[in-house]
Parts: structure tokens; sequence; C-alpha cells
């Protein structure tokens, strides 16, 4: 059986060189070699179960591997140790999001090709042992496609949720993201009766669109940033609380600014632009709203916005360097390489009094730009927190799983233990044999199993 060595080293080496930041050609390398080394098994050796097993044993190997790239989660939380595991899921879910997105590669696609493609990060999602990895980034940029409502097709967004139930998904993820779509079509009808209620009470009901999502479908909830909004969207929180605590008694609404887009009219003396941009960013241009000609440093919008030193620096980085643009709406002086070179006494900003959108070398007096990019859903700390929760939750997944087994079971062994548990949790992740001791010990511990007194290897369930 060496020919059957040859090609799992065959299709290490080939991936190993393979595009790893490019999301579309790494999915497209992979395809390629899963359909290159199918047709040489089916049309050599008639695809005989062995080759096939081969097969889907190498490309496992690959889809798996740690040496080329990884992503690191803690061992344990706050230790400060981590586990390098694949980023393969990763780089499937920036895919997914590039096809369902409204993106260069979704509009040069049919409709009939999208699916195909989204059919094939499927298969290769079969042989990914961290899917709960996945589902993690896979969820957060469907939660920006839903509030940016970016999506290409939201007929193919529902299908492929179908399809991560068809492979097996564990059922709870899965009706989390059903649940995401069905808040989106609430608050359709919800908005309706708002403006219906409040459109002559207050001129923003039509032009303001409210989305209230559930906590326990949506993307964990991160630390709360604050942020001094301009003075219209503050006076207006107020009627919204009000509208909806008439509408639903006992429920608490909780206000996520940083999830939160609009788009304002910029005019100056070229023209008049029309603005896509964050709260954030919005926060910081409404300090020059009763003032457009003056400077303001940094420190000063810093009291002005009330926004975190990070964030502050982070959003007024994509108003004074936005890639797309060669006006920006900022201007600062003296110039830093990066924002966090911004000085907080001496950096100062002002508007850009001849902005504009160029097209063709010419500036254009009317237009539409957006400058939200990726909405940034979570801060450093929390994308910390989310990969310690990943962790922790397959802790509890596998002291589930032991426990399920041992109720119906009542006495087992330990090679039989780790074997039902691998099965269970296979469709999740796969569990270290490490990982399986630590909460068998754990589980002991506290009295939910114990070891047979006559055999350390049998284990039996205490009620």
């Amino acid at each position: 059986m060496k020919f059957i060595s040859l090609i799992a080293i065959l299709i290490y080496f080939i991936c190993f060189y393979c595009f790893l930041q490019d999301s579309e050609k790494y999915v497209a390398q992979l395809l390629e070699l899963f359909r290159r080394f199918s047709k040489l098994v089916k049309e050599s050796f008639i695809n005989d179960p062995r080759f096939l097993a081969s097969r889907d044993k190498a490309f496992k190997k690959i889809v798996n591997d740690i040496s080329v790239f990884s992503l690191e989660l803690p061992t344990k939380k706050r230790t400060g140790k981590t586990e390098p595991e694949s980023r393969c899921p990763e780089l499937l879910a920036n895919y997914c999001d590039m096809l369902l997105r409204k993106t260069p590669l979704s509009k040069k696609l049919t409709s009939d090709e999208i699916e195909g493609k989204l059919k094939d990060v499927l298969l290769i999602l079969k042989y990914v042992q961290n899917k709960d990895v996945f589902m993690r980034y896979h969820k957060s940029h469907l939660t920006r496609r839903l509030i940016l409502e970016t999506s290409a097709d939201n007929e193919k967004e529902e299908n492929m949720v179908n399809g991560l139930r068809d492979i097996g998904m564990p059922a709870d993820y899965v009706n989390k993201l059903s649940r995401m779509f069905q808040d989106i079509k609430v608050n359709e009808d919800l908005n309706e009766e708002f403006k219906g209620t409040y459109h002559t009470k207050n001129s923003l009901a039509d032009l303001v669109k409210i989305k209230i999502l559930n906590t326990g479908a949506w993307a964990r909830a991160s630390e709360r940033i604050p942020v001094s909004l301009p003075l219209e969207l503050e006076d207006f929180i107020p009627e919204v609380e009000e509208f909806y605590k008439q509408k639903y008694s006992g429920r608490k609404l909780q206000w996520y600014h940083h999830m939160s887009n609009g788009t304002i009219t910029f005019s100056n003396s070229v023209g008049k632009f029309d603005l896509e941009i964050t709260t954030f960013q919005m926060g910081i241009l409404f300090a020059w709203n009763q003032r457009p000609h003056e400077k303001i440093t940094f420190e000063n919008l810093r009291l002005a916005t009330e926004l975190p030193d990070t964030e502050l620096r982070r959003n007024l980085w994509s108003l004074v360097a936005f890639p797309k643009l060669k006006r920006q709406v900022l201007l600062y002086s003296p110039e830093v390489k990066t924002p966090k070179d911004f000085d907080e006494s001496t950096s100062a900003f002002w508007i850009n009094q001849k902005f504009a959108i160029i097209k063709n070398n010419k500036p254009q007096t009317r237009g539409k730009i957006n400058l939200i990019g990726r909405l940034q859903l979570s801060t450093e700390k929390s994308k910390q927190e989310d990969n310690e929760c990943i962790v922790h939750l397959r802790i509890l997944r596998t002291q589930e799983a032991i426990v399920k087994i041992l109720k119906m079971r009542k006495r087992v062994t330990n090679a039989q233990l780790q074997t039902e548990l691998v099965e269970i949790l296979k469709n999740l992740f796969l569990p270290s044999r490490k990982m399986m001791k630590e909460q068998i010990e754990w589980l002991i511990e506290h009295k939910y199993m114990k070891r047979d007194d006559d055999d350390i290897r049998v284990f039996h369930y205490m009620a």
C-alpha cells in the first residue's frame, strides 16, 4: 500500500505551497486536489474502498494540518497557554462570506454556480475536525451581512443553513442561525408599526430602522462601548424604548452602538455626498457639525465622543486613510504611519473641504461611498473571550456527552467510553485524549461517576 502513502504525501506538499491568505484560491486548491485524486481512484482502481478510505484519510490530514498555518486557542482560561488548530474552518467561513455577500466574486457568478460552490464548501467541511470554529466565524459573517443588509440572496443564506443541518451540524447551533433570520423578518413588521405610531411625532421615525435582536440567537454579546451620540439619535432612543415596552412587557433592551450604522449627507464646496458610516464614525464627524472649519485635537475629540482610546484611534484612521478614497473625509497633521502614533495634544484633525469621490480621475459632485468596511462586532478583549468561550464550550460538551453515555450504559470501559465520546462529538469537534481524560477526572471528583473497585479501567454512573 505504498501508493496510498504517496497520495497523502503528494497532497501535503502541494497544499503546503497553496495560497494561505486568499480564501478563494485556498478552497479552489483543496477542491482541485480532491477531484484529481477521486478521478484517479475511480479510473485506475474502480473506486476500491481501500483507496477511497486512503483518499479520505489524506484529505482529512491536510485539511486539519497545523504546520503551515494555525489558529491559536487557549488551553485553559486565563493560563495564557494556547493550542494550535488548523485555520481551514476560518478560511472556509471567509469563502462562504464572499459567496453570500455582495462582492465582486458573487456578482460575476450565476445563481447555480454559487449554489455549486457552497456545496463544495460543505463537502470540505465534512473533513474538518473542529467544525465549531467554522460555526463561530460563519455566524459572525452572517451577523454582519444581516445587520448591514449586504446579503446577495436571502434564499441562498437559508439554503446554506439547511446544508449545515444536512451534514450533521448540532441542531442547537443551526437553530440559532434560523432564529437570526426570523428576527430580521419580525423586525420588518416592527419597523412598519413603529413608523405608523411615531411618524407624526418625530421626523426621524421614517429615516431610522431599528433592529431588535434576541441575545440567545445572535453572536455572544461583547462588552458595550460608550459613545456620545448625535443629539438627534440620543433623543430618539427613549421613544424606541417606550414603543417596545408597550408592545412587550418584561423584556429589557440593551443598546450596542458598535453594531449600528447609518448614512449621512456630507456637504462641502465640491458637492453633496452620502457616506455610509458606523455610529462611532458618525459620533466623530458630528464633532464638526457646528464648527465645520475648525481644527480639533485628538484629546478634544476623545472628550467630545467619549470613545475609548483604541476605538477612537481605529475609527479616526478609517476617516483619514480609507484605502478606496483618493480624497479623504478628514485631514490631519502631523502625518503618522499608524493610528497608534496619533499624539493626544499635537495631532489635529479637520474636515476636508475639497473631499470628493473621484471617478475616471474627475471629482464628482454627487455620489455614495461605504466607509464601514468590516463591521467590528467585538473588541480585542472580547475576541480573546470568544476563543476562551470555544474551549469552555468544548469542555461542557465533553462532560455532557460522558454523562449521557454513562446514564445510558450505567457501566462502561474506558476504551468504549472514548470511542462513543468521539462518535457523539465528531460533528462538532474532535476531543483530544488529554481533554477526555481531564473531564473524566473532573466528573469523578464531583461524583458524577466512579471507577470500579476491581478494575480502574471501568466506570460506573452515579445517580
